[in-house]
């Protein structure tokens, strides 16, 4: 085969890379980045056209999306706000599968072990929505959810509430009917987990790895914070807009009268505390806050202030161009109906400068609209590397820890922090109206991890506009991995926005 092909792959590919960061092309890690994915870029995809790199059902991975709400006062209105998400979520569940294209939401996630028991290749395998994992204490139970609705599950409500009792005393009792315990190593044959108690807001992104064995269990949690309402999930199965969506319809769906399951639970627990939750061994705690503006003004905007304030931090005054950030986009040609199905791409940017002053916010519009179409249109910058790394030999346990970044060794830095950007700005449409949803708070992992040669780490920003204006959540490490610190950033992203409008 000629090589002028691949050629022209590598010198497009360069140039794209150049159009938001400045490569320092003495380093051979990025002639070999280029050469790698030109190369691959006429093989046929190892792992199918549609293999999902972004995750391996990894902790790192897991995000949550929530809505303002008050915890529970006490473990009998635990358990009955915990069955009345249980159904909501098995009613969105139901209403959205097949609606999301490659994300098939009737599943759990398996994975293998590998020797020395350490996770192996994760997979989606099918399951009932109303199979449901209920978290108590240190353990989880399955139970089948009565069609006829919350209303009609009193003795599930009771069922859980001697379980809670039993928790709170010493040795172990019978697990009543209908609950069934999950033990040992046995995957939780349930898509959903529904958390009775309180989570801190730091593991809440976490919730549905409570009713998990090492062989995996649910993709969705929903658990409550002091202040929230969280849907958790694996992004292996779920991400972008559709997790919006389900969460909106959870939230709605979730807005019943419990009065009857609390009075059921309460005559069994009388008014004590629900079970202590165990800690976690998960991903880094990230810094969260969040906040409830006036609608923002569209993304060229939104992206100019977020690369200004991105050059500030770096403190390099003779830059021409700011630290890049991701945006993550819809697939496919904007009459496409199926576009804001599908998961979402991310686009790379950044903000040029010439002696210490930005470009127009017209000029970056222009440059950021076209790299946006690209990555729709699945020719652009990070499009290609991911077809690339699809093409590539190897098992796809391992590409998918390698693009995550949990297997990425020091030498690929330099290249992981600029794809991975200093930031991510997610600017997520909640799809059809429901009626009855609370403005909503979504957080995710950044692509860049704060580590004793990069302590600056990357965050980042979700918005979500609702009918009292845009919710804005900022999630982050390092430099923006303490509340103050994450707050002081989105303080200073939006004085830059109102600086230019």
């Amino acid at each position: 085969m000629s090589p002028v092909p691949m050629l022209r792959r590598g010198a497009e590919l360069a140039r794209l890379l150049d159009d938001v960061a400045a490569v320092d092309w003495r380093n051979p890690l990025w002639w070999a980045l280029v050469g790698g994915a030109a190369a691959l870029g006429t093989s046929a995809a190892v792992d199918g056209p549609e293999a999902y790199l972004a995750s391996d059902a990894e902790p790192a991975a897991d995000t949550f999306i929530g809505w303002p709400s008050a915890p529970p006062v006490d473990a009998a209105d635990a358990i009955a706000r915990a069955i009345a998400h249980a159904h909501a979520a098995a009613s969105a569940i139901r209403a959205l599968d097949g609606e999301l294209p490659g994300q098939p939401l009737c599943r759990r996630v398996e994975r293998t072990i590998e020797q020395g028991r350490a996770p192996g290749l994760a997979w989606a395998a099918p399951v009932a929505a109303d199979r449901i994992a209920f978290v108590i204490g240190a353990r989880a139970y399955l139970a089948t959810l009565d069609p006829r609705g919350a209303a009609a599950e009193l003795e599930l409500a009771r069922a859980l509430a001697e379980v809670a009792r039993s928790a709170h005393a010493t040795g172990d009792a019978p697990v009543p009917a209908p609950l069934e315990a999950i033990t040992g190593d046995a995957t939780a044959a349930a898509a959903i987990a529904c958390v009775v108690g309180e989570v801190g807001i730091d593991e809440a992104r976490h919730s549905h790895r409570r009713a998990w064995s090492t062989r995996g269990g649910p993709w969705l949690g929903v658990a409550s914070t002091a202040e929230l309402t969280c849907a958790s999930t694996c992004h292996m199965i779920v991400d972008g807009f559709g997790h919006a969506w389900l969460t909106r319809r959870i939230a709605a769906g979730a807005a019943v009268d419990v009065a009857p399951l609390r009075a059921i639970a309460a005559r069994v627990l009388e008014r004590r505390p629900p079970p202590a939750l165990p800690s976690l061994p998960a991903a880094q705690p990230l810094a969260i806050a969040w906040r409830t503006v006036a609608p923002l003004p569209r993304l060229p905007v939104l992206g100019h202030a977020l690369g200004r304030v991105l050059w500030a931090d770096a403190a390099r005054p003779r830059a021409v161009r700011s630290p890049t950030f991701q945006v993550p986009v819809a697939p496919g040609h904007v009459d496409d109906p199926l576009r804001l199905r599908r998961r979402v791409v991310p686009a790379l940017l950044s903000v040029r400068f010439a002696a210490g002053a930005p470009e127009s916010i017209a000029d970056f519009g222009q440059r950021a609209r076209a790299s946006i179409a690209r990555e729709c249109a699945g020719t652009g910058l990070m499009a290609q590397l991911m077809a690339a790394a699809r093409a590539a030999p190897g098992s796809l346990t391992w590409k998918r820890r390698a693009v995550a970044g949990s297997a990425r060794p020091g030498l690929f830095a330099p290249a992981a922090r600029v794809l991975g950007g200093r930031a991510c700005l997610s600017l997520l449409r909640t799809g059809p109206d429901v009626d009855g949803a609370p403005p909503l708070v979504a957080v995710s992992s950044p692509a860049v991890p704060a580590t004793a040669a990069d302590p600056h780490g990357s965050c980042v920003l979700t918005v979500i506009d609702g009918p009292r204006g845009s919710t804005i959540t900022l999630s982050g490490l390092g430099a923006t991995g303490t509340p103050r610190g994450a707050d002081e950033l989105l303080d200073r992203w939006l004085a830059a926005i109102a600086a230019a409008t």
